[in-house]
């Protein structure tokens, strides 16, 4: 049954890279890719981007100073970068959002 579900899996891979490579590569540099019904694709261009600071979550972690056990918060955020693409043909947007880095208030191991 794995064995099925395997090769299954990389015909379909292998059929989705037929499918892609058919496209040019000059068309995709110039992103003027058209459909099947002869519509052009998507020109996307990015518009702009922007950072932003998410407190998300606080956590104890131990330390010892001076034979003594003791516990402090730690303050997690999160930096995420968001940006924004607009299609001049269709007059489409779409975002796109990616965490940048964990920070940590404190460092600890």
């Amino acid at each position: 049954m794995k064995k099925l579900l395997v090769l299954v899996l990389v015909i379909g891979f292998a059929l989705c890279n037929v499918t892609y490579s058919e496209v040019s590569a000059s068309d995709r540099i110039n992103n003027e890719v058209k459909d099947e019904e002869g519509e052009k694709q998507h020109n996307w261009k990015k518009t702009g981007s922007e950072f932003e600071m998410i407190p998300a979550d606080t956590h104890e972690y131990t330390v010892w100073h001076n034979f003594i056990k003791k516990k402090r918060k730690c303050d997690i955020t999160y930096k995420v970068m968001t940006e924004v693409w607009y299609c001049e043909i269709h007059h489409h947007t779409k975002t796109e959002v990616s965490l940048e880095e964990t920070i940590h208030s404190h460092e600890h191991s």
